[in-house]
């Protein structure tokens, strides 16, 4: 005997009715049925790659807050996004001095600085392993101011003139200068004078070393006509600023040091476009500062900077002849190793694959 239940025909006309109505409710309701969940949702939730955390790195300017045109890159780079945009969190800082942000570059502390382009080849000359990625000042930024009414316009006007020097040390540029009229330290009454520009003001001496890109501005202000005497103009060879990093750095992140130049030559584009909005950003980190003096820095750091095949670049034969004027006037013993001191490839790199225009 069969043990399976049987339903009674009373039973199956009663579960039959109830379908029924079911299916006459869905179709008189006008609304479909919600659709099932994706079956991908969920595993494309979990299979996503999550975005990494930024890079955390730190640049130092070498000087105080103030727009000479690598620390407003770093500035503006922050300041709009652009470091965001390459996945960096960059702390910004400024030296108090005493070359502390080399220190801090060579103890992998600070990953990002500043120096000019002579700094550069000291410092790899020394053995230290410092590595000028970008170059910005295609000239110098060292030079001298000399009264209007001195009757000195030329260096060949120095001869018999007392001329400062900063920080103990006769510079390259002053003794090429001086070569370019033919003279020589002899020729000339040098004097020790520091930073204070009040010791030209007051005429302690008729010849007075300036930053190009700022002090002239100064001593125009404080009611002084000057002339202004800058080296490159009269052959010397000269750079100026470049942003460093540590040989290590380089060799073992290149991808790093190129998402850094990468952001800050977009702001540099874009500071070339917004100067005035360019030194209101500058102003939050120097606050205080002068702004037509800031102004007047950065159009001078801008002007310094162009170049027909992008701001930022070099090549060999610059450094090879900055090298050759540094040995010849004895601030280096002998001839530094140019591919130590300096690396352009990565921002060559950028502007061949047409990534900053």
């Amino acid at each position: 005997m069969s043990l399976a239940l049987r339903t009674s025909p009373v039973t199956r006309l009663a579960t039959l009715l109830v379908a029924i109505a079911a299916t006459a409710l869905v179709a008189c309701s006008g609304d479909e049925a919600p659709p099932a969940p994706a079956a991908t949702s969920a595993t494309a939730t979990s299979t996503a790659t999550p975005k990494p955390a930024p890079a955390k790195v730190t640049f130092m300017a070498g000087f105080r807050p103030q727009a000479n045109l690598p620390f407003v890159a770093a500035y503006v780079a922050k300041e709009k996004g652009f470091f965001a945009d390459e996945n960096l969190d960059v702390e910004i800082r400024h030296s108090s001095g005493a070359d502390e942000h080399l220190k801090f570059l060579l103890e992998g502390s600070v990953q990002f600085t500043t120096g000019t382009a002579a700094q550069a080849l000291r410092r790899s000359s020394d053995g230290l392993p410092v590595v000028a990625v970008a170059l910005y000042g295609q000239r110098g930024d060292q030079g001298y101011v000399a009264r209007a009414d001195s009757g000195i316009k030329t260096p060949k006007d120095l001869k018999g003139r007392t001329i400062g020097f900063k920080s103990g040390v006769v510079p390259a540029e002053l003794d090429g200068m001086l070569a370019s009229a033919g003279l020589k330290r002899d020729d000339v009454k040098l004097a020790s004078v520091g930073f204070d520009v009040r010791a030209f003001i007051e005429k302690q001496v008729e010849v007075y070393p300036v930053f190009l890109n700022n002090e002239p501005f100064a001593v125009r202000r404080a009611g002084v006509a000057i002339n202004v005497l800058d080296p490159a103009d009269f052959g010397v060879p000269t750079l100026g600023l470049t942003t460093l990093v540590n040989r290590e750095t380089l060799t073992k992140e290149p991808a790093l040091v190129e998402r850094y130049l990468r952001a800050t030559l977009r702001a540099v584009a874009w500071t070339q476009a917004h100067p005035d909005e360019a030194v209101q950003v500058v102003l939050k980190y120097a606050p205080g500062a002068d702004a037509a003096q800031q102004r007047f820095l950065l159009d001078e750091d801008l002007k310094a900077a162009q170049r027909g095949d992008g701001i930022g670049r070099s090549s060999k034969e610059q450094w090879q002849a900055l090298a050759d004027t540094l040995v010849k006037y004895q601030v280096l013993p002998k001839a530094p190793d140019l591919a130590l001191a300096f690396d352009g490839r990565l921002v060559d790199g950028l502007y061949t694959r047409g990534e900053i225009k």
